[in-house]
């Protein structure tokens, strides 16, 4: 029906008839203050509202998108107590949505991670063991590295070539001296690790398993750090990034016991390039650690166990229709108790920080809606009143005139519950599409926009809904059983 109305010409005859009484010399000053006031009041409203929006949606996202919180590094003080910890607290973890990452740690601040070949076997763990592992490159910016680690891997061949190379992670700006005594260390920890895992080799194996890991300590070489990229600085403690594939190497090589001394010996030839050729098996996860963490049995002290947890921080629903971030708060009250426990993390003031930042910006999110849906409401509800009230005190007399001749009581109470509403809709459609169109606002695209605009338009229908019986109230003297036109035509 009403519809119909709508595209009645009576009805757009009436609409110009009323803006043209409303725009007459005696009312037109009073009325453009009042819909100037209107437009200047719900556009400031709604432009404050976008522009909160956007800061918060942005410091918003970069949290979301941070890869750094979903990493903790947890201290184990030995090689039991690394293992113990792992029996006890895996399925506990997996109940928090967390993981241990077994093929990376810790040691000496530098990191030792597995790095994956696209010929490794694609089991169901080691695709969550990768998704974790890609999340480290990520978070330590050594994708590139990661992907040209391996030079050659034929499928069909016995020899895999890979590069004999550590990332200097936080190496910017250091002095020379810095950076040979970092060299230094790291190949004596090397060694030290090469003698932990031979064990109780004699003879001439233990020679030549000597001499062979000697060579490759003795010939990796450092990757500087980009000059522009800065260490994270959730894990910018981290000094040194270098390949776990080098421990696979010393432990496959301590337990080959089937190939003859001489054909040992030359199991791995060193490149002028800074390569490694040696036999594809060598360069496998070793047996014992396919299942397992990785070296728990190697006392490298002091080791930090990554704990990966991809759901810690998601965008969430309120019920006052907007998003805001959700922390996995059991996640962070195990940390919380596992570092009153006496457990080191490694980058403990991380769980502060992300706490206290989703405070902030879940806080600012809640003050941005509830001051928007306050304002909006009253003055949206408020403003169309008094252009209602106002064209009914003023133009009494001209609409009794026209409605003696012609009863169209209905278009007219149409008119002035439309014509406020248009003038909102005109505000919030005009702010949005600045908002989305002009680069210089710094509109979030699409798919974050629709956060914002569903609000906005929920605003708008209760504002549409409440209004209808307040504009029918300031016409109720047109509207009522008892009528008499020709008396309000008098004024009276």
């Amino acid at each position: 029906m009403y519809l119909k109305m709508l595209f009645s010409q009576d009805f757009w005859k009436l609409l110009v008839v009323s803006l043209k009484m409303l725009f007459r010399k005696s009312t037109r000053k009073r009325f453009i203050c009042l819909v100037a006031a209107f437009l200047f009041t719900m556009g400031f409203n709604t432009c404050s509202y976008i522009r909160k929006f956007h800061d918060s949606e942005t410091r918003k996202q970069a949290v979301l998108a941070e890869k750094a919180f979903k990493l903790f590094f947890l201290r184990a003080r030995t090689q039991k107590g690394y293992a113990r910890f792992a029996a006890r607290h895996r399925e506990y973890l997996a109940r928090l949505g967390a993981r241990i990452v077994n093929r990376a740690f810790i040691y000496q601040n530098n990191l030792f991670i597995h790095f994956y070949s696209d010929h490794e076997p694609a089991d169901s763990r080691a695709k969550a063991d990768r998704k974790s592992i890609d999340l480290l490159y990520s978070v330590f910016g050594i994708q590139r590295f990661a992907k040209r680690f391996w030079v050659e891997y034929d499928p069909d061949g016995y020899t895999a070539i890979i590069r004999n190379r550590y990332v200097d992670h936080n190496g910017i700006g250091l002095e020379g001296d810095i950076i040979s005594a970092r060299h230094l260390a790291l190949k004596g920890d090397l060694t030290d690790a090469a003698d932990l895992i031979r064990g109780n080799m004699a003879g001439k194996r233990l020679a030549v398993f000597n001499d062979l890991t000697r060579r490759i300590t003795d010939t990796i070489e450092r990757v500087p750090p980009g000059e522009s990229r800065e260490p994270n600085p959730y894990l910018s403690r981290v000094e040194l990034i270098i390949p776990m594939n080098l421990l696979h190497l010393f432990t496959n090589m301590r337990d080959d016991n089937t190939t003859d001394i001489i054909d040992f010996a030359e199991s791995v030839r060193v490149g002028k390039d800074g390569t490694l050729e040696t036999e594809k098996t060598y360069l496998k996860i070793p047996e014992a650690y396919r299942s397992g963490m990785m070296y728990g049995d190697i006392d490298l002290y002091p080791r930090y166990i990554p704990l990966y947890v991809p759901e810690i921080l998601t965008a969430r629903w309120n019920w006052l229709l907007y998003e805001d971030i959700d922390i996995n708060a059991d996640f962070m009250r195990y940390i919380e108790k596992l570092h009153f426990n006496g457990h080191y993390l490694f980058s403990y003031e991380k769980s502060h920080i992300i706490k206290d930042k989703v405070r902030k910006i879940n806080a600012d999110i809640f003050s941005n809606h509830i001051d928007f849906y306050l304002t909006d409401l009253s003055m949206g509800i408020a403003f169309p009143f008094m252009i209602s009230l106002f064209a009914f005190i003023h133009l009494k007399t001209e609409f009794a005139f026209l409605l003696m001749f012609k009863n169209r009581i209905r278009e007219l109470l149409a008119i002035f519950w439309l014509l406020p509403l248009l003038l909102m809709l005109f505000v919030k459609g005009g702010m949005a599409a600045a908002y989305l169109i002009r680069p210089v606002l710094g509109g979030c695209g699409p798919p974050v926009t629709w956060p914002m605009m569903i609000p906005m338009a929920v605003s708008f229908m209760v504002v549409s809904i409440a209004f209808y019986p307040i504009n029918k109230w300031c016409f109720s003297q047109f509207t009522g059983d008892n009528l008499n036109l020709s008396t309000l035509h008098k004024g009276k």
